[in-house]
């Protein structure tokens, strides 16, 4: 399988984003504890939706991975995917000498995964429908593609090549597959409110293909 989206001619500009996010973050980017108990928003509810106990998890653009060793303390048995060797080298070193979870730059191949997470990955690359057929081939048969993608009227950080509505984001995912999207706000009490509130949210996906490409 082509892995046209991120090339890793690439790596170098990931290594500086990531470099850049580690310094804007100061000390609490290095301490693992702070991090795993603190958890992106984001994160926290794509793992009350879709719990990775007894599955096989990739979490593809995992950063440094700190939410993928949340997913192996929540059952799932793991692999983190990362473009930046930098990024890796740091997830490898909040690891330690344990074997899991497996943190790498190589893509994975076909059929491995019941679980695919990809969040705030979609913005960023200059085909998006393409990123999401790659992921729904390392798919074994009967798994899904979850992630967010944030909601906003234009892009809000300068990676980002585009925003998302509802109609524009189930174009870029409906081609692969079964497409549920749910809106998710930072603030929970809007998630159950109908009042207009301002609060940044997210789009959370799940994408099922009938057949996944590479399942085995």
């Amino acid at each position: 399988m082509p892995h046209i989206v991120l090339p890793a001619a690439a790596a170098d500009e990931y290594d500086r984003q990531y470099r850049q996010w580690v310094e804007s973050q100061g000390p609490r980017a290095l301490d693992l504890d702070w991090r795993l108990t603190h958890l992106d928003w984001r994160q926290r509810a794509l793992l009350r939706r879709f719990p990775p106990e007894g599955k096989r998890a990739l979490d593809f653009g995992c950063m440094d991975g700190v939410f993928t060793l949340r997913l192996q303390q929540l059952g799932g048995t793991s692999v983190g995917y990362d473009i930046s060797p930098a990024a890796i080298a740091q997830a490898k070193r909040f690891r330690g000498p344990t074997a899991r979870p497996v943190f790498t730059t190589v893509p994975p191949g076909p059929g491995q995964f019941d679980l695919i997470y990809c969040s705030e990955v979609l913005e960023q690359v200059e085909d998006d429908s393409a990123l999401v057929r790659e992921l729904v081939g390392y798919l074994a048969a009967g798994g899904s593609v979850v992630g967010t993608a944030a909601v906003g009227q234009a892009p809000a950080e300068a990676e980002q090549k585009r925003f998302y509505d509802e109609v524009a984001l189930k174009r870029a995912l409906g081609p692969s597959g079964k497409v549920r999207l749910h809106r998710s706000y930072k603030n929970p009490l809007r998630n159950f409110l109908p009042v207009k509130q301002r609060s940044p949210a997210v789009f959370i996906f799940q994408i099922t293909p009938p057949n996944p490409p590479g399942a085995r």
